[in-house]
């Protein structure tokens, strides 16, 4: 179903820092990297519970999605991995279901605000029995 998923980029090497890059920068391109990948990740298993119904059919595509990320798993280049994560966005941009799952107390769902509160205009103040008429 989803071909072609990017995975995460291997650890700067040493020599990336011999060369003057500093650690902090690399790092930081190397978290923001990681959570896109997560990211892309997660929304690859969301939107496959969008084309599926049966649960065991899931299962099945939550395996193949997640072998996909693993088999790239250790690009040696950042450079190279980003360019697997836009293709990997890209695809599932492509592949959006027409009319996602919503969970339905969220917005957009089918119970969303279906029991709203009562306004604050509207205030009963039950004291049962001792009312003080």
């Amino acid at each position: 179903f989803f071909q072609g998923l990017a995975g995460s980029c291997a650890a700067p090497s040493e020599a990336a820092d011999r060369r003057g890059t500093t650690k902090m920068a690399g790092s930081e391109a190397l978290l923001a990297h990681r959570t896109r990948v997560m990211r892309l990740y997660r929304h690859s298993l969301k939107q496959m519970m969008s084309w599926a119904i049966q649960r065991s059919l899931i299962y099945e595509e939550f395996k193949n999605i997640r072998s996909q990320f693993e088999a790239n798993m250790n690009v040696p280049t950042l450079g190279e991995a980003t360019r697997l994560v836009e293709a990997g966005e890209k695809y599932l941009a492509e592949k959006a279901h027409p009319d996602p799952y919503i969970v339905p107390y969220y917005y957009g769902g089918s119970a969303y605000h279906r029991n709203p509160p009562f306004p604050k205009q509207i205030s009963i103040h039950r004291d049962f029995g001792r009312e003080g008429y």
